[in-house]
């Protein structure tokens, strides 16, 4: 028998509680990640409210949807799908319910973070920037399976969300993710800041994870 998606290992967590602000990801537009009002929740199903701006105004009935969040012991995905969506000016109620559920083990805290054996140039779009601050570039200072630190002469704040690619050596896909910037730090005249990912295909995701273990396993001898 197959397992049924439940919410209910998430309903003590704060992230979930009734006026809760959720950044949610949504599957066919590569944008802002849309941020959500929690307004009730049950093992089977999420209701959240969002403001009727450029993302909400799309009809979003049928779409899958991603909340991604990380904690120093796992890295959480929920996928759930639109299956009802009201709106009630200026408000957008969205019913969803869970498709799938991921929970990957991490190490703790940030020892887990290694350095490229290569430079590695990482451009990126900083979302909903002024024209002349979205785009900018960095070197990958070290990074995890979850976590990247970059050094930027671009201007980028804590809590910006970041469109980003890059490719690792030796591999020719390129890896185009989003990821929330959560440190910010200065090194002399340059800027490092360290980002969690908030979504990125399992595919791409497969190449930092191999990437990472190579380095970690040579690091070991």
């Amino acid at each position: 028998m197959t397992d049924v998606p439940s919410l209910s290992p998430f309903l003590s967590d704060k992230r979930f509680q009734r006026g809760s602000i959720l950044p949610m990801m949504i599957s066919r537009q590569v944008k802002t990640p849309l941020q959500v009002m929690v307004e009730h929740v049950k093992g089977g199903y999420l209701v959240v409210s969002t403001e009727m701006n450029a993302e909400a105004k799309t009809a979003l009935i049928g779409s899958t949807v991603r909340l991604r969040w990380e904690t120093d012991a796992a890295v959480n995905t929920v996928d759930l799908e639109v299956v009802q969506e009201q709106m009630i000016w200026p408000i957008k109620l969205l019913a969803l319910i869970p498709i799938a559920i991921g929970v990957e083990i991490v190490a703790k805290g940030k020892n887990g973070l290694v350095s490229p054996d290569r430079p590695i140039h990482v451009p990126f779009k900083v979302m909903g920037a002024r024209p002349i601050e979205e785009k900018g570039e960095a070197d990958l200072l070290k990074f995890s399976p979850t976590r990247l630190v970059l050094r930027t002469d671009s201007y980028v704040s804590k809590g910006d969300f970041i469109h980003l690619s890059f490719t690792v050596p030796n591999q020719q896909m390129e890896i185009v993710g989003m990821a929330k910037v959560v440190e910010k730090t200065f090194q002399d005249t340059q800027t490092v800041i360290e980002l969690i990912f908030t979504d990125i295909h399992d595919k791409h995701h497969q190449v930092i994870k191999d990437y990472y273990k190579k380095l970690s396993t040579a690091a070991s001898y």
